[in-house]
This record gives structure tokens, C-alpha cells and sequence, in this order.
């Protein structure tokens, strides 16, 4: 099936492609093959699938329609420069490939989607067979065709590729009734995309737990030339053996550059060798050119003392503050602490002093390094030795009543003091309502509570209470509005046990001058600032006995006098 500019033909064509999204490994751009210019890739079956648009350079026609139908991607790095020379070889001559290579140094494999500059050749023509670059093409990129009739060369120029530079390659199957495959040949060109360097293990480093060994290669290697078992690697040790390995990165790619070893048991102190042995799959780690490891190659290593952060303590009380200290259990080459004290960083020596201020429970953290490992515990501890006096007091009392007091102290109290202000005292934990003696004003007088723990250690609290000379309820019968100090105001006087009290004031016409719910609320003898005239006013006062429950009206007269 050959594309073609005409735009009723490419959209039949893109309705025919509408597969469903690629996921197959190799069929993104960022789940590229890597690949070696000695290698021969083959490619059986290409699974129907679609991306997205491709921007190819040069060709702009506004109805040719370039995607990514059916894609392999695969990536290389230039380690020549020069010319890049390859061949996409199809199972079937009748199908139709196209291709597209892109320079993504120091780029995301998916900006070849939205960045057309990162194109550095192609070929769209849709002819049949094969197809790729050679010395004797003349354009490094050839569009669609215009017709089904002119079909455009199927070989691009080749282009040149830069040594370091890091390359993506598209292959796509527009042939979407025919998935039978294709062989992908790198060379003819004067640029060279095989790493010259053999794999070998650059180190080996032991985890911190010592149940496993990381292995590092100097290059990457393929992933599926790893035993699963760890045949590929022996221990100069019979205290532990590898049970297993796991390529890291090998679940998001096909090759990787390390190599986790897992022991059966953890690996003692001491000074090891690993060494390179054949799998049980046949082979040692090969990389993407196929050159493997050579059997024998070792590497040393030093296995470190395990370290461990457990501490303990030991909690000092005191009065003001408690004192903490703490004590680290396993030195063991450990060179750095760290404690950290409910969420705040304290001290970074290996034993602590601590001060605690906060009662209650405390967490604390410890971090500890011996410049390659960590290792962190965690612990609480409870200051339960806070003393608190805390106490609560009726506030006023009225002539013949008795304040009653409670006790809201706290900690591990052994002895109580209370102090009236009067000249009495007691030492109950809560003494009965106090009666303080009659006066002839109203008077305050400081109440202390002084608390003692089994510490030794003591805690004082104050309250005022005010003992009422009168709490008989009456309203004055004048007032004198002048400011000087004295009778300045109307209210009802020493309403202390009132509840729900209405006070209102009336003029000799019958006019609502003043009202409240509040005793304390007093009238001042005017109305929106203006005084009132001197005369009589008729007042009414309503409240419940809170002693009682019984319900008072009243009223009467006042004279204002100016």
C-alpha cells in the first residue's frame, strides 16, 4: 500500500492504523532497544499499535499524515564519527517500512514528538521492500509520495552521526495487514556506533544489612544475560552463598550497569572476593555488541561492621526541669550521631546530656553513620513527675454563704496547703466551703493552694474572692447624674443572685428611656448623650432568686437631680 498525499487517501489510511495505544517494551521512544553496529536485530512480529504524529523535515503537505504506526525504536550512542550506514530488510518484500533517526543528546526520549529539529534523516516514500541509507541517495529526507504512480526513493543519504552523541531510530510498519517482521543491519558508513570496551566489573559493594552485594559494571550489559540464580558470580566464602540476582533497572529497560546479589545468610566482617563465573544459563553478562565478561574477572571488597543505632537511657527528676541521659549500645566504626528530640534536632555526640522541659511523653530519634552505612532507632520515654496547683474558687460570696473550692491540681501530690487570706488555713486535699467573716465593705482576699510531690518539689496557685458587704437587692430612690463620683447612676443595686433581670426605665410620659438584662449595666441619666431633665421616672425590676427560684416584679420611683 503505498501513502499518498491526497487527502481522502490519507485519511483512509490513518483509520486503518487506529490501533490502540503502544505499550509493548521497544515500542516507545523511552523503551528504545539499545543496540550494537556488529548486531544483526531481528524483529519476527511487530504488534499493531499507534503513537503519535512525527514532524518530518521538509516534507510540510498539509494532507500527508506521518506517524509512528506499528514502531520499533531503538537507541545507540556514536562512538566514531562519521557516516551512519544500515538496512531494514522486511520478512515480506511487499511491505512497506519507514524510519526516521533523531539526535537526542542531552534530550527526553519524548521530545521527538513536539521538537522537529531533533531530526536528522528519514525516509516516508512508501515504496516496498527495503529501505534505510546508503552512499548513492541524494536527500537525507524523502516525504510521501505525491502519487501512487511516482513512488519516492526508498534509501535516504546517510547522514552523519558525532562521536559521544546519544541517537533514537524509529522503524514503522505502515503495511498494517501484514505484521510478518524485518532484519535491522547496521553498516556501509564511516561512523561507528559499537563501544570498543569490553565488560568487566568495575566494584563490588557490600549492602549495609550484609545480605546483599552490589556488582558494578563499567558498561551496560543485557538484562536477559543475567542468571536469575547468581550462577553467573561465585564468593571466596563458604560463611554465605548467593542465592540470587536481580538486574537493577531491568524492569524499565533491556540492559543495566549493576547488579544486586543476594546471600543466603549476612556475610560476616571481613575482606572477600567476587568472582566471574559461567551461568547456568551459558553464558556471563554480554553487552549490546555480545563481548562477555571474562570468566575469572574478580573484584575485592570489605564488608564493614554492621552498626546499629539502639541506645538506651536513663531519666533523672527534678523540681524545674528532668535530665535524660543516653548511652549508644554498638560503636562499631560509628563516626556520626544524630539524636533528634520530639521532632527537633538536639545533639550530634554519641552520648547526650539532655534537659527536658516537656512533661509527658517524649519521643526521641537517634541516626547513626559510619560514613558508608545508616542505621536509625527510635524510643519514648514519659515524664510523668509534673506538679501543677490548680484550683478554682467561688469569686463572690454574699454575707452567710460559703465559697466553695475545687481542686484541680495535678502530678503525684503528698501534701496540700491552703491559705484563706483570713487567718485560717488546712491541709485537706479539698476542705469543705469556707465562710469568711463579715465586714462592713466588700472585701478581697487572696486564697493560695501550695502542693507538694514525692519529689520534694513545690507548686503554689492564687485566686481572689470577694466577700460582699450586701447582696439585698433595691433600687435608690434618687441619683445624681454630675459626674462627681457618688450616686452618678440608676441600677439595682448588689443583684449578685439574679438571674434573668429585666430592668426598665420610664419618663413621667410613659416613654422606655433606659433598659437591660445586665445589673452592672447602669443608666447615666440620658438618651443618645443628651441628659435627661431632673424629675421623677417610674422604674421596674424583674429577676429569679438563684438561691431560691423564686420570681421577683417590682417597681417604684426615682428622682434624677441635676
Amino acid at each position: 500500500m503505498l501513502k499518498t498525499a491526497v487527502i481522502f487517501l490519507s485519511l483512509f489510511l490513518y483509520s486503518i492504523h487506529a490501533e490502540a495505544q503502544c505499550t509493548t517494551a521497544g515500542q516507545t521512544p523511552v523503551t528504545a532497544f539499545p543496540v550494537c553496529g556488529v548486531d544483526t536485530f531481528i524483529q519476527n512480529t511487530v504488534p499493531a499499535c499507534v503513537n503519535h504524529s512525527v514532524v518530518v523535515p521538509n516534507c510540510n503537505s498539509a494532507n500527508a499524515n506521518y506517524t509512528d504506526v506499528n514502531p520499533y525504536w531503538y537507541t545507540f550512542t556514536c562512538y566514531v564519527s562519521g557516516t551512519f550506514g544500515f538496512v531494514i530488510i522486511p520478512n515480506n518484500s511487499h511491505d512497506d517500512y519507514d524510519w526516521q533517526l533523531y539526535d537526542i543528546t542531552n534530550h527526553n526520549p519524548n521530545d521527538i514528538y513536539t521538537n522537529g529539529s531533533l531530526a536528522i534523516a528519514g525516509n516516508w516514500s512508501g515504496g516496498h521492500g527495503n529501505t534505510g541509507t546508503n552512499s548513492t541517495a541524494t536527500s537525507l529526507f524523502e516525504c510521501a509520495s505525491d502519487s501512487v504512480v511516482n513512488v519516492n526513493p526508498t534509501f535516504s543519504s546517510m547522514p552523519n552521526i558525532i562521536q559521544g552523541h546519544k541517537y533514537l531510530l524509529l522503524v514503522s510498519h505502515w503495511t498494517a495487514s501484514n505484521q510478518s517482521g524485518y532484519k535491522l543491519v547496521f553498516g556501509g558508513g564511516t561512523g561507528s556506533i559499537t563501544d570498543p570496551n569490553i565488560p568487566a566489573i568495575k566494584n563490588a559493594t557490600i549492602q549495609c544489612d550484609h545480605t546483599a552485594i552490589k556488582v558494578k559494571v563499567n558498561k551496560n550489559v543485557r538484562c536477559n544475560t543475567l542468571a536469575p540464580d547468581g550462577s553467573d558470580f561465585s564468593l571466596s566464602s563458604p560463611l554465605a552463598s548467593i542465592v540470587s540476582a536481580t538486574g537493577i533497572n531491568c524492569n524499565a529497560g533491556f540492559d543495566m550497569d549493576s547488579v544486586l546479589l543476594t546471600l543466603s545468610n549476612p556475610l560476616p566482617q571481613g575482606n572477600y572476593v567476587l568472582s566471574v563465573k559461567m551461568g547456568s544459563d551459558g553464558n556471563t553478562l554480554e553487552d549490546d555488541c555480545h563481548n562477555s565478561i571474562a570468566v575469572g574477572d574478580n573484584v575485592s571488597f570489605t564488608a564493614l561492621p554492621i552498626i546499629s543505632a539502639q541506645f538506651s537511657y536513663q531519666v533523672f527528676y527534678n523540681c524545674k526541669y528532668d535530665s535524660v541521659q543516653f548511652k549508644t549500645q554498638n560503636p562499631n566504626g560509628i563516626i556520626q550521631w544524630q539524636w533528634t528530640f520530639d521532632n527537633a534536632f538536639h545533639a550530634a555526640s554519641q552520648n547526650p546530656f539532655f534537659l527536658d522541659t516537656i512533661y509527658g511523653l517524649n519521643t526521641v530519634q537517634l541516626v547513626v553513620s559510619n560514613g558508608v552505612c545508616y542505621d536509625t532507632a527510635s524510643d519514648s520515654f514519659s515524664l510523668d513527675n509534673e506538679l501543677k496547683s490548680l484550683f478554682s474558687v467561688t469569686d463572690q460570696v454574699c454575707p452567710n454563704d460559703k465559697a466553695t473550692l475545687q481542686n484541680n491540681s495535678t502530678g503525684n501530690i503528698i501534701s496540700w496547703y491552703w491559705d484563706f487570706g483570713d487567718g485560717t488555713n488546712s491541709t485537706d486535699s479539698l476542705p469543705q466551703p469556707h465562710e469568711f467573716p463579715p465586714s462592713l465593705h466588700n472585701t478581697t482576699y487572696l486564697v493560695k493552694l501550695i502542693v507538694k510531690n514525692n519529689l520534694g518539689c513545690y507548686d503554689t496557685s492564687v485566686n481572689q474572692v470577694t466577700r460582699l458587704q450586701s447582696c439585698y437587692i433595691d433600687v435608690p430612690s434618687g441619683f445624681t447624674p454630675n459626674g462627681d463620683g457618688f450616686n452618678d447612676y440608676l441600677y439595682p443595686l448588689n443583684a449578685y443572685k439574679a438571674v434573668n433581670l429585666e430592668f426598665r426605665v420610664f419618663n413621667r410620659y410613659g416613654q422606655l428611656v433606659f433598659e437591660t438584662k445586665d445589673w452592672t449595666k447602669k443608666w447615666d441619666g440620658t438618651i443618645n448623650g443628651k441628659k435627661q431633665p431632673t424629675g421623677v421616672y417610674v422604674w421596674m425590676l424583674q429577676y429569679t432568686n438563684s438561691d431560691t427560684g423564686k420570681k421577683y416584679f417590682l417597681k417604684g420611683t426615682t428622682v434624677l437631680i441635676r
